[in-house]
């Protein structure tokens, strides 16, 4: 009789917690999602309705003299494409470094394996800012500066990324590995005919973060860039922003344009995003 009743209390207990959980994460994703909408809103407000008290969360009229100041202050569409060319490109090289180093890492066997990958753990304990000047003196004296290179030199590689693939990678049986090298497969076309259509998932989630990781960089930029021609979009933003601080809807449409491009990738490639992370902690 007690085990019946509990079962009869079971799914009503289960349903209440989901429900609890589903609160708190709704609570969670209205606050992070909050200060995006003030941003967008804001960029349609003009400076009094901003500044206003009580403040006002939707703008009277969507006023569009926000984008106008932009577009005639600040070269962003060359902004933008700078960026994009940028930031693709380190996706591009990282993602084949990675699933090639991890396809090393985790698969062959050679003297040095283990030390060599935790040299490139290694690589993940020391922050930018420490590397800073080292890398800006080696891009000057190879005469990289105000050069799309010179702005992608120090992302090519991501010990994050050959980390993450290799641990992915490890979990792959390797006899499906063996089965192709019987059948006269060479290791390049393990990598290509099994191995990449396998970690597919994980590179899609791995080439957003990069994507974004790069899209935003600030410093480095700011550092080798000399020429307002190869600005890209967070330098000419961060200018924009110190110039203009007295027009705050200005700043905030500026902001807007920025992340739009985020967002268009997210949307692309949001379902192989979801199932990469939610693949990065089973095993095969």
């Amino acid at each position: 009789m007690i085990s019946y009743r509990l079962k009869r209390q079971k799914p009503a207990y289960l349903y209440f917690k989901r429900t609890i959980l589903h609160i708190v994460l709704c609570i969670g994703a209205i606050g992070f999602i909050l200060p995006f909408i003030w941003m967008v809103l804001s960029a349609f407000m003009t400076n009094t309705e901003i500044v206003a008290s009580p403040i006002t969360l939707f703008p009277s009229s969507f006023f569009l003299g926000n984008f106008k100041l932009v577009f005639e202050e600040i070269p962003i569409i060359r902004s933008w494409i700078n960026s994009l060319i940028t930031a693709s490109t380190v996706v591009f090289v990282v993602l084949f470094t990675s699933s090639l180093s991890g396809f090393m890492f985790a698969k062959m066997k050679f003297r040095g394996n283990k030390t060599i990958f935790t040299l490139v753990l290694s690589s993940l304990l020391f922050p930018s800012h420490v590397l800073l000047i080292p890398l800006f003196l080696l891009v000057s004296r190879i005469r990289l500066l105000d050069t799309y290179l010179g702005i992608m030199l120090p992302f090519l590689i991501s010990g994050f990324g050959v980390f993450l693939l290799r641990q992915f990678i490890y979990g792959i049986p390797d006899s499906i590995i063996d089965a192709a090298r019987v059948d006269g497969a060479t290791d390049f076309k393990i990598y290509v005919r099994i191995i990449l259509p396998l970690v597919r998932p994980i590179l899609s989630a791995l080439g957003i973060l990069i994507f974004v990781w790069t899209y935003d960089e600030l410093l480095w930029p700011l550092t080798v860039i000399n020429s307002n021609e190869m600005k890209t979009i967070p330098v000419v933003l961060g200018h924009f922003t110190r110039a203009h601080g007295q027009y705050p809807g200005a700043s905030m449409a500026a902001a807007t344009l920025v992340v739009i491009p985020i967002i268009i990738v997210y949307v692309i490639f949001q379902r192989n995003f979801v199932k990469g992370l939610s693949m990065t902690g089973t095993k095969y």
